[in-house]
């Protein structure tokens, strides 16, 4: 199978199987690959965010509350543990309670093994948009696709190389940047910051990335902002560690376009220590109007 042009984010990032397990849980499957890697050959919390946020809607929408479909208000993920590039990871979605605005969420994410990789929750907030399509239908309900090949993973890092190094050659096109940014159409440059080493991360829209309303899912926000903030935590990294997007929580202020124009994510650390590293982001249009803000804390190892 070769690599072909996304069509929505459900499809781009591998998610199928979508089904009610129960009243008022959800489950689906991700098919993982060398396509959802980043820079260093890994899968990390951005390449799960669209199955984090697109099962996070579902079971507030299927309880029927309003009759209209909803929106995350605020994600909020953390990584529980390593995940292999070619997994097949499984999450589940818990209604864990609701009235006719808002409702909360619980996801789980395991591994193909069983052991849990990403947990966290989403607020909803019931909207009375137009959608050309029934949330719950036709995205995500086929078969998970199997793993693409064509994508090849980065080359190694050098132990003796020093994060901020890494990512000036990512900047400079010396060193890929990895599957998952170039799905994205990401780039990224260093940015000076008091505290630590900031980035910003720049991102050119595509229809593929939109919702059913038109505007971009959720899902690639926080894949987008996961990202940047993932490159922000190699920036800081002493040469020869390792690290691991632990903590992401993210608000959803507007929904940007998908028109082709550029949001930009402009990550600062706001404590960088020797094991865990704080970091606040924010996403911008081209316009210069906030679109959404999110803390992250980066796991040293």
């Amino acid at each position: 199978m070769t690599v072909s042009i996304p069509h929505d984010p459900v499809t781009a990032f591998g998610i199928g199987n979508v089904s009610a397990a129960a009243p008022g849980v959800v489950t689906a499957e991700q098919q993982l690959g060398p396509r959802f890697a980043d820079h260093r050959g890994r899968i990390d919390l951005p390449a799960l965010a669209v199955l984090f946020d697109h099962l996070g809607g579902l079971p507030f929408f299927s309880s029927g509350v309003t009759g209209s479909p909803c929106v995350q208000a605020r994600l909020s993920m953390a990584m529980q543990g390593h995940v292999d590039v070619a997994d097949r990871v499984t999450g589940t979605a818990e209604l864990l309670m609701h009235d006719v605005g808002f409702g909360t969420t619980r996801i789980d994410i395991t591994t193909s093994t069983g052991h849990l990789c990403s947990s966290g929750t989403a607020r909803n907030a019931a909207v009375a948009r137009s959608y050309d399509e029934h949330p719950a239908e036709a995205r995500g309900v086929g078969v998970p696709p199997e793993v693409v090949v064509g994508v090849e993973l980065p080359p190694a890092i050098a132990p003796g190389l020093a994060g901020r190094d890494i990512v000036e050659q990512i900047a400079t096109g010396v060193r890929p940047a990895g599957p998952i940014t170039e799905m994205l159409n990401g780039s990224v440059e260093v940015v000076e910051s008091g505290a630590g080493v900031g980035v910003r991360f720049t991102v050119q829209t595509d229809a593929w990335m939109a919702n059913i309303f038109g505007t971009m899912h959720g899902g690639v926000i926080a894949a987008i902002a996961g990202q940047a903030c993932s490159f922000a935590g190699q920036a800081n990294a002493q040469a020869g560690r390792d690290y691991q997007v632990g903590d992401l929580a993210i608000s959803f202020l507007r929904s940007p376009a998908v028109h082709g124009a550029e949001v930009i994510v402009d990550v600062t650390p706001v404590k960088v220590g020797r094991r865990i590293a704080s970091f606040e982001a924010t996403m911008h249009a081209h316009d210069g109007m906030l679109l959404s803000r999110a803390s992250a804390d980066i796991l040293f190892r």
